[in-house]
Parts: structure tokens; sequence; C-alpha cells
């Protein structure tokens, strides 16, 4: 019964991802992982799923271009935005990024940041997101993290993401 089993931690390196995304990953799919004995784990209770649910997660996965699917990476199409990290605390501490859905994507920085919201978004490829960070953040910005930064006036920042992705999506 046990062989019909594969622990998240094979899944997780199947996938390339960490153990704690694919566990998030796999709860996301509706899939509730089982505490059971395996080999990989020397004997000792590891989360797994089935090798259907395995199967399953693996074909999502690569529906959505991450494992070598029909999809490149570089040509996905989504939005670009700008996301208010704590408007009523520091309203110019914003996080910029790319995202296939923004709702999304918003509701995962809310883990964090509780109070974010979503200030503006451009249609956009991901090949272009770091030339549309740089272009954004050039004057009155901070960078204070990978993709976070302390900006002092946000109306500006926004016409630059105005004219920078009015070209762009020309």
């Amino acid at each position: 019964m046990a062989d019909e089993f594969i622990s998240l931690k094979s899944l997780s390196e199947n996938l390339g991802m960490d153990r704690s995304h694919a566990r998030r990953y796999v709860l996301k799919c509706g899939i509730k992982p089982q505490k059971m004995r395996t080999l990989d784990s020397g004997n000792q209770l590891t989360l797994t799923v089935s090798r259907a649910e395995a199967e399953q997660v693996v074909k999502r996965r690569t529906e959505a271009g991450f494992l070598g699917g029909p999809k490149q990476l570089g040509d996905a199409h989504g939005s670009f935005y700008i996301v208010q990290l704590t408007p009523d605390l520091r309203p110019g501490r914003i996080k910029l990024g790319f995202a296939v859905d923004v709702d999304e994507r918003l509701s995962q920085h809310r883990t964090a940041a509780p109070t974010a919201v979503c200030l503006k978004h451009w249609p956009c490829r991901r090949s272009w997101e770091l030339a549309a960070i740089d272009c954004l953040t050039r004057k009155a910005c901070l960078r204070v993290g990978a993709e976070v930064f302390d900006c002092d006036d946000l109306d500006y920042l926004c016409k630059r993401g105005d004219n920078f992705f009015g070209l762009m999506n020309d």
C-alpha cells in the first residue's frame, strides 16, 4: 500500500520547488496530504499524496508552463502590478511585480501585509517585468527589498507606468 503513495518530499523534488511551497500548492489543488511512513523518510511519518494525486499536480504544473509544457514562461501574459503593502501606515511602501492573476497574487501578499491594496496594474508579458521595474523606479524610489520600494510620489510612479505600458502594449 505504501508504494501507492509518494511523499511530499519526493513530489517537491520532481516539481523543482521547496517542500513548503509544494505543500501549499497541493492544498491549493484541493488535495489533502496524509501522514504515512515511507522508505524515503526513514520509515518516519511524513506527508504523502497518492500517485494519482501526484500525477494530477504534475499535470497542472505542466499545463501552467512550469515543467516544460506548451507555455513558455518568458512569453506568459498577465499583469504588472503596483501593490501598496501598508497603505494606512506607510503609503509609499510598494511592491512591484508580474502576476498571471493579480487578485490571487494580492491575496498572497496579504498573508504578510493584511491591509495591502493593488494601486494599479497593466497588461504585461513576463519578460517585461525587470524593464518595467527599472523604468518605474528610476526617480524618487528607494529599493528596500527584492521588489519592494519606498516611493515619494505614487502619482508620478503610476504615470510612468501608464507611459511605459502604453508604449509596450501599442
